[in-house]
């Protein structure tokens, strides 16, 4: 059986997780791109998204669907700005996607939120999970909304639980609320949720994986020459061979459990 840890791990601190770190980023951006950068942060954020998009799925440059509201040559632009601001800035710990995903989504926070992150009380993730609790969300008042994220934070700090353990207490206070209306729980924006060091270099493993996870999806077999399914192979050769070793490991560790 696999015990998974239900306590707070320590952390490094995150230069990033704060409004003023990410302001500075996007003020870095605009002076850098003027031209092009929106001026407005909404519109911005629209933008990125659409630069992590792109980024995404660079491997299919496709004309297919409607045109997009900016020109792949500014998007690109934008996205190599962003990158080597970011390499700058954090030295290489946090990806452009990262940043789009989860460190923009500073901006919306509920200033409680961000108190409680400034002070050190929390981490991004967490602070992505108590952010979730809006009022909207919960059917209650913005007062009662902020209350219960207060006492959530209060019961979590005192008995420094994980954060994995934050994230389905949110998940159920979520469902019970939306149950009383009737409704299903929304958990789209869990998808880009997942529990991260930024200062971890396996996030930055994962975050390769998802990039390539996102090109294949749309590649089919008429759109590889010849050769480059040669390439393709050979490249995939010493991956396997490692992820064989991991899974022997693996298998390794349980006939031990199980003995």
């Amino acid at each position: 059986m696999t015990l998974r840890a239900t306590y707070r791990r320590q952390r490094k601190t995150d230069p990033l997780a704060s409004v003023a770190a990410v302001s500075s980023v996007i003020e870095q951006l605009r002076s850098a791109l003027p031209e092009i950068i929106p001026h407005r942060d909404k519109e911005l954020v629209k933008m990125l998204r659409a630069v992590r998009h792109m980024h995404r799925y660079a491997a299919t440059d496709t004309r297919r669907g409607r045109p997009g509201r900016w020109k792949r040559e500014d998007l690109l632009r934008a996205g190599t700005q962003l990158t080597a601001i970011l390499e700058r800035e954090t030295s290489s710990h946090i990806s452009l996607s990262s940043f789009v995903d989860h460190y923009l989504r500073l901006l919306e926070f509920p200033s409680d939120v961000l108190e409680a992150l400034s002070a050190g009380e929390i981490n991004l993730f967490e602070a992505e999970q108590l952010a979730r609790l809006t009022a909207e969300r919960l059917c209650v008042g913005t007062a009662q909304a902020k209350r219960l994220r207060t006492e959530l934070l209060s019961t979590h700090v005192q008995a420094r639980l994980s954060g994995e353990r934050l994230r389905r207490r949110v998940a159920e206070m979520l469902r019970t609320s939306a149950s009383e209306v009737g409704e299903e729980a929304v958990e789209a924006d869990q998808l880009d949720l997942e529990d991260f060091d930024p200062y971890d270099p396996t996030h930055l493993f994962w975050d390769q994986i998802k990039q390539l996870g996102f090109a294949l999806r749309d590649i089919r077999r008429e759109d590889l020459a010849d050769e480059e399914i040669d390439e393709l192979l050979k490249a995939s050769e010493p991956i396997l061979t490692i992820l064989n070793r991991i899974q022997r490991r693996k298998e390794k560790k349980t006939v031990r459990l199980q003995i």
